[in-house]
């Protein structure tokens, strides 16, 4: 009888998995599903002290730079990030002019993971 209850709410929570992905509900192929879990993913990954992250930034219409730095502080999708390298041109972060040892603060989702 135990045996027969257990399989029975395996398949109830399952059932209710597979009913989540249907009917106007967002799927695997909903472009603000699959951002949602990207931020999630990027949130997750970064948003730890210590954590070596690169940020791109834009330059002009065509040319990318990049800003390295580690993070001292992470609270929620938020991150502080001292700046190791600041990149070939001058950028800045919220008003924070982004020069080696500056610490800026910036949302966890702008950031990337880096070697």
């Amino acid at each position: 009888m135990r045996i027969g209850v257990q399989i029975g709410a395996r398949l109830v929570v399952l059932l209710l998995l597979a009913a989540c992905g249907t009917g106007g509900h967002a799927t695997k192929d909903d472009p603000q599903f699959a951002r949602s879990l990207a931020d999630t993913a990027t949130v997750a990954a970064v948003a730890k002290r210590g954590v070596r992250v690169c940020r791109e930034m834009q330059v002009g219409i065509a040319e990318r730079d990049w800003v390295r730095g580690v993070v001292v502080e992470a609270e929620g999708s938020r991150v502080a990030v001292r700046i190791d390298e600041p990149g070939r041109f001058e950028h800045s972060v919220h008003g924070v002019k982004v020069t080696r040892g500056a610490i800026v603060s910036d949302d966890a989702v702008a950031w990337s993971p880096c070697l």
